[in-house]
């Protein structure tokens, strides 16, 4: 069992999201971390079909599917305001064959990739977030076990 905190990370003042992650990572590697891999998750969003998000008098429910390396044969499916589902990686499958009740955002993908860092008992996973091929920011993931 373990605590997980997951951040968003300010940029550098004048440096890229590129710059500001090398200077994370070289900061945990002067402090000792040790390199344990990548990681990568993804996250599409859906929204109800025959509904426009954000439109007055109609509330689209949102759904978010995402998937990530440390989890590679599972699917994690988040409803706005609602439950979390885990599930194989046919969710997929069923979210095209659902397409009249859910329709993919196309243009809201994000993805986060990044370096997986163990120091002590912390693992600490620092990443680029991008939508499309554009950076959009950094996020840290810091997990620790107990006992």
């Amino acid at each position: 069992m373990g605590v997980t905190c997951v951040a968003q990370v300010p940029l550098a003042e004048g440096k890229s999201v590129q710059q500001t992650v090398e200077i994370l990572t070289r900061k945990l590697e002067q402090l000792g971390a040790e390199k344990q891999g990548t990681f990568f998750v993804d996250c599409e969003t859906y929204h109800t079909a025959g509904t426009t998000v954000g439109s007055t008098g109609q509330s689209g429910k949102l759904l978010y599917i995402m998937h990530c390396s440390e989890h590679p044969l599972s699917t994690f499916a988040l409803f706005e305001n609602g439950p979390c589902l885990v599930a194989d990686q046919n969710l997929d499958v069923l979210m095209i064959k659902l397409k009249g009740f859910f329709q993919n955002a196309k243009a809201n993908k994000i993805e986060t990739r990044g370096t997986r860092y163990q120091y002590c008992d912390f693992l600490i996973k620092i990443g680029t977030v991008t939508m499309g091929q554009s950076g959009r920011g950094i996020s840290v993931e810091i997990a620790v076990r107990l006992g």
